[in-house]
């Protein structure tokens, strides 16, 4: 798609990832002189504008449908952090598949329907953060429970992620999600060192397996951490 050096300027996003070096210089040549110097205040500041995964989405913008792009050029689309979750109960199990074609949204549950993004929601997958907890005598649901540091045995387990057939993460201890005293990142957090692209309407999965069944009442939670496209 070819941005005018205005859209550019004008963008609460960077837009240079989705523009050629051709096409950018043919903006600059055809643009006014105010638009060449809303970009250089934009460029001269813009390291302090963007961070984390909002600076990787922006990095892919070029990825994603010529539609998208323009959303985000108009301004009737934004990127805003975003935090998707699933619970599920282990209760003696010794592996969970952590999002199910036959999940529906529900409080405490889930924020993600048949383990895909709703048409139209792109996400950039930063991190992860995988949480555990048990839930009191006699209670079935995970509502009251504090979910907190992983027990040995899943973290000596592994898992793995997949998005449409295709492996984000290959099988991986879940030792990975053991940062306890690293002051650089939050506990039960795995950072990506290559932030990956989910895209809507493609099913993803995240299974798990340890050595051992889970204690009655057991519940494990999973965070996605990042950023995705939504209405302005």
């Amino acid at each position: 798609m070819n941005f005018s050096l205005g859209a550019v300027a004008d963008s609460d996003v960077s837009l240079l990832g989705a523009m050629t070096e051709g096409e950018f210089l043919n903006a600059v040549e055809n643009a006014q002189p105010a638009e060449k110097a809303k970009l250089f205040r934009r460029m001269k500041g813009a390291a302090s504008t963007s961070s984390g995964s909002r600076r990787e989405m922006e990095k892919r913008i070029g990825l994603l449908p010529k539609d998208i792009q323009a959303g985000l050029a108009n301004q009737s689309l934004q990127i805003t952090d975003t935090y998707p979750y699933v619970v599920k109960s282990l209760d003696g199990s010794k592996n969970v598949k952590m999002f199910r074609d036959d999940d529906n949204k529900v409080v405490g549950f889930s924020s993600i329907s048949s383990a895909k993004f709703e048409k139209g929601n792109f996400f950039l997958l930063h991190g992860l953060r995988l949480m555990y907890g048990i839930s009191d005598p006699g209670v079935t649901d995970p509502f009251g429970v504090n979910f907190d540091l992983l027990p040995d045995f899943i973290r000596n387990g592994e898992f793995e992620l997949k998005a449409n057939n295709t492996t984000i993460i290959p099988i991986t201890s879940c030792e990975a999600f053991n940062t306890k005293g690293n002051a650089r990142v939050v506990q039960n957090t795995f950072m990506l060192d290559n932030p990956k692209l989910l895209r809507d309407q493609q099913v993803f999965e995240m299974n798990l397996e340890w050595g051992k069944p889970a204690p009655e009442r057991s519940w494990l939670k999973v965070v996605f951490i990042g950023s995705s496209v939504v209405k302005a």
